[in-house]
């Protein structure tokens, strides 16, 4: 399989991942609350909510180490069915070993982290239909998951790192799949917290064998050397894990705590919409940065190999994609507008076209500085962690200010202007600089041709819209899709693909065997 088919793969497979959690979600709430108190509901989702101390508790380590093994998979070349040679399978075995202490002590670290604080939390719990002891050993089963999940990232680590990208995701949703299957049946029997508990765990255990055993089976020459803990190698992963960690936790103040400040300043009860609109474009550009996301190990083996020029053809390709989704689907929500979330959500659920379109250039401008520094980080550029300090900083600072005087308008706007002050500026000119590739190349071959798709995007979903040819909310959603997909597809043909995979395309279409 090439780089590109598995660029593709990797993208197709964590969408898959993405639309199984989702729909997840969307099958076991039903379920929980039709055979559980709404005591014990609200209890289980409380304790499931864990995902982000794992975020919290990898300190980099992952990201790092991932990338590591994919610059030594990249002394052997950048041909992806290649076997591995003699150096690299000896510094990837010295990296897979390092990186199991290093995860066996933040197993430990997780589970008394975890364990302690929910200790601490649920001794003074109120609880009237759920017994505290019940509560207690969920909570404790659900800490040795946590901490079995933390060493098990070891092997989601070699299996990106040596070019396999996709098939952790493909693989750990077919084992939440069945995880939630088991749980719901455990529901409809009788079973409670600890029964949930206890199938989570067992969920997790079977990811970690089953991605190990692909690892052997794919890989076989990765577990025939014995490598050897190496500590001068672990001390120069310290610095740029934690530099990733610093940058990412940051990131993650300035883009989700505007909660907080819309219910201290403005009410909760103005929340939902306000939400449902910012959601509405993330999804959007949680899929736009996807490509960008599976590509960066292959850019780490192509930087290692010195193919530059390899290098930018792709963090281009990735940034017309990327950003001519977000602008082909953000001029279709803008214009679409209170008909969107009337349709979906119900009357007097639109925020307001002025947040929704400051949401739109916040999310795109995240996108662009995104997609380009995921690539210069592949590189070993961990240049962003003060930068997103600052933004984190600037983000509370402003939404104080601006949110006192503005509203919900000026929550928003915090986030944009902390974000335009720091990271979607410098995050651009470090990562192209990094890149080698040119401001002016940038503006002309991606910038132009996205905000060409954008206007042409806009005109062609008002014109019907405004010609009055819907005459419901539901058909002018699925006209006004289908016209932004029809002409982003479009894009993709004449600047995305290249003129081989065009070609090659065009000879399986059904057409051409007729």
């Amino acid at each position: 399989m090439s780089v590109t088919k598995r660029i593709a793969f990797g993208a197709a497979a964590n969408g898959f991942s993405r639309l199984v959690t989702i729909a997840l979600q969307l099958l076991v709430l039903p379920v929980l609350f039709h055979h559980l108190a709404r005591e014990a509901v609200g209890v289980w989702l409380m304790l499931a909510q864990t995902s982000a101390l794992l975020f919290a508790l990898d300190f980099g380590l992952g990201a790092v180490l991932t990338r590591r093994i994919a610059q030594a998979r990249g002394k052997t070349g950048t041909d992806p069915n290649a076997p591995l040679g003699g150096e690299s399978l000896t510094e990837i075995a010295d990296l897979v070993e390092s990186g199991r202490r290093l995860y066996i002590v933040l197993a430990g670290v997780t589970f008394l982290v975890s364990a302690l604080s929910g200790f601490l939390y649920l001794r003074d719990l109120h609880l009237v239909t759920v017994s505290l002891p019940v509560v207690c050993l969920s909570w404790g089963v659900l800490c040795l998951s946590q901490a079995f999940n933390v060493w098990g990232q070891l092997w989601y680590c070699l299996l990106e790192g040596v070019g396999y990208v996709g098939w952790d995701h493909f693989l750990t949703a077919s084992v939440n799949a069945a995880t939630l299957a088991v749980q719901i049946a455990s529901l409809c029997l009788g079973g409670g917290l600890v029964a949930l508990a206890v199938i989570t765990a067992l969920g997790i255990f079977a990811q970690r064998f089953l991605l190990l055993g692909f690892a052997r089976r794919r890989r076989p020459e990765l577990f025939q050397v014995r490598g050897k803990f190496d500590a001068v190698l672990v001390r120069g992963m310290v610095s740029p894990a934690l530099r990733s960690w610093i940058t990412g936790l940051s990131i993650l103040v300035v883009l989700n705590t505007d909660q907080f400040f819309v219910a201290s300043l403005s009410g909760a009860a103005q929340f939902p919409a306000y939400r449902a609109a910012y959601l509405v474009l993330y999804n959007l550009y949680i899929l736009s940065v996807t490509v960008a996301g599976t590509s960066a190990v292959f850019i780490s083996h192509l930087w290692q190999a010195g193919q530059f020029a390899e290098v930018q053809r792709i963090v281009e390709r990735n940034l017309r994609f990327g950003l001519g989704l977000m602008a082909a689907g953000g001029a279709c929500i803008l214009l679409l507008g209170p008909r969107l979330f009337h349709a979906w959500l119900g009357p007097g659920n639109f925020i307001g076209y002025p947040i929704l379109a400051v949401f739109f250039a916040l999310l795109w401008l995240e996108a662009q500085s995104n997609a380009i520094t995921l690539a210069s980080r592949a590189t070993e550029d961990e240049a962003f962690a003060l930068w997103s300090v600052g933004a984190a900083v600037l983000k509370i600072a402003f939404a104080l200010m601006l949110g006192l005087r503005y509203g919900l308008l000026g929550i928003a706007c915090s986030t944009l202007l902390a974000e335009a002050c720091t990271n979607h500026w410098y995050m651009v000119y470090r990562g192209l600089r990094r890149l080698r590739i040119s401001f002016r190349t940038h503006l002309l071959t991606v910038v132009l041709p996205v905000a060409t798709l954008f206007l042409f995007v806009a005109l062609a979903v008002d014109l019907p819209l405004s010609l009055h040819l819907f005459t419901t909310d539901w058909q002018a959603i699925i006209g006004g899709s289908a016209i932004a997909g029809t002409i982003l597809a479009a894009f993709i043909w004449c600047f995305v693909l290249e003129p081989g995979q065009r070609e090659r395309l065009f000879a399986r279409a059904p057409w051409a065997h007729s």
